[in-house]
């Protein structure tokens, strides 16, 4: 899934305030360009074990034509990317890897009967060194940062077994 920025709009407001419009997006899957991403965003969150995804960290651009493209946002709370990540990350319930509340329960309805493929074969697909590459430029701007090399060996594992971790979020939703 992209990480570009998304210009504010008012799909991006609705959706820090819930409103029928935001929900409006959901229910009609053709006006959302890249709905596939709405799932892919679930394997990357359960690779990162991030168990914070909400419609608050949910952005829409605007394509122009009655359509958008939806980004996720708000990365920060991943259990991988931060202090001890082998014992955050081992400790976290799949169920937990879904997200939350509203945009849980329409996602829940919509899901596709199979993972998506595509973006766990990117995944799987990442070297110790790309992975490295990916985490490197934030570590360097936050000489507080001690974890790099830990984050590095939990997330190239999980990528590894990225099939049998994302089966087991899809599952237990």
């Amino acid at each position: 899934m992209p990480a570009r920025g998304a210009a504010p709009s008012g799909f991006l407001a609705s959706l820090f305030a819930p409103s029928p419009h935001a929900w409006q997006w959901l229910r009609d899957l053709q006006r959302i360009n890249n709905s596939s991403d709405l799932f892919s965003v679930i394997a990357v969150d359960t690779w990162l074990v991030n168990d914070d995804r909400n419609m608050g960290n949910m952005v829409g651009s605007s394509l122009g034509d009655g359509r958008i493209d939806v980004f996720m946002i708000d990365f920060e709370k991943s259990r991988t990317l931060g202090a001890h990540p082998f014992i955050g990350s081992g400790s976290v319930d799949p169920k937990r890897l879904w997200p939350r509340d509203e945009l849980g329960d329409v996602l829940r309805r919509i899901r596709p009967p199979k993972t998506p493929e595509v973006v766990l074969a990117r995944i799987k697909g990442f070297s110790q060194q790309q992975i490295s590459e990916l985490i490197l430029p934030v570590a360097a701007e936050l000489p507080f940062i001690e974890w790099l090399d830990n984050s590095v060996d939990v997330l190239f594992r999980r990528a590894q077994n990225i099939d049998r971790l994302v089966e087991a979020v899809w599952e237990t939703n």
